[in-house]
């Protein structure tokens, strides 16, 4: 069976230059994500672009994935179960 994936409203891209924070939430991770400003008030500093919740089990899943730069992977994703965050 295939799961669609798609975009039920407009998602925005945010680009970052560092992953800074992995935060622990019960069984999930949040990955916090930074662009440099080295023009901040009071001198050089990061900016949060994004934060991105993920279910621990993923996490080497999805470093590897990265590692790899193999994008047709992400079907790894689509094993998870719908409600898989849900407790």
């Amino acid at each position: 069976m295939t799961i669609e994936t798609y975009e039920p409203y407009a998602v925005t891209d945010a680009f970052s230059d560092a992953l800074v924070r992995i935060d622990r939430l019960g069984s999930c991770r949040r990955l916090v994500f930074v662009v440099s400003d080295p023009s901040a008030c009071g001198g050089p500093a990061r900016a949060v672009v994004a934060k991105l919740i993920v279910p621990a089990e993923i996490m080497a899943e999805l470093a590897q994935m990265i590692a790899a730069d193999c994008p047709e992977q992400a079907a790894a994703f689509a094993l998870l179960p719908v409600d898989a965050v849900a407790h």
